[in-house]
């Protein structure tokens, strides 16, 4: 195993919303696993799961990270300031999401 792909916090009724985390190990980053990995949950929530928003948090300094999500078609939605505290510290994360395109309103 060289990471993890998990849906989380799955919100039914009004909502049907998700929010996407992932790891993988630093030896693997750069070879497009995490971007295959997400475009394939990504698909697992919208298809099967019937999930019409899938979000996401990426501290700022995460570059590859927010490469995957952008690859993956989510959008910048702001910045979430202090919002996850890791190490002991408050840390800010960008918010992205993604509305699944087969949902009419």
């Amino acid at each position: 195993m060289i990471g993890i792909i998990e849906l989380t916090e799955v919100a039914r009724g009004p909502y049907q919303s998700c929010w996407l985390g992932y790891y993988v190990d630093r030896a693997h980053n750069g070879r497009g696993y995490t971007t295959e990995a997400v475009r394939l949950i990504v698909d697992f929530a919208f298809r099967i799961l019937k999930i019409h928003r899938i979000e996401a948090g990426v501290m700022p300094h995460h570059i590859g990270s927010i490469r995957v999500l952008e690859k993956g078609g989510f959008l910048k939605e702001g910045l979430s300031r202090k919002s996850v505290k890791i190490n002991g510290k408050w840390e800010d994360h960008w918010h992205f999401a993604l509305v699944n395109p087969d949902d009419s309103d």
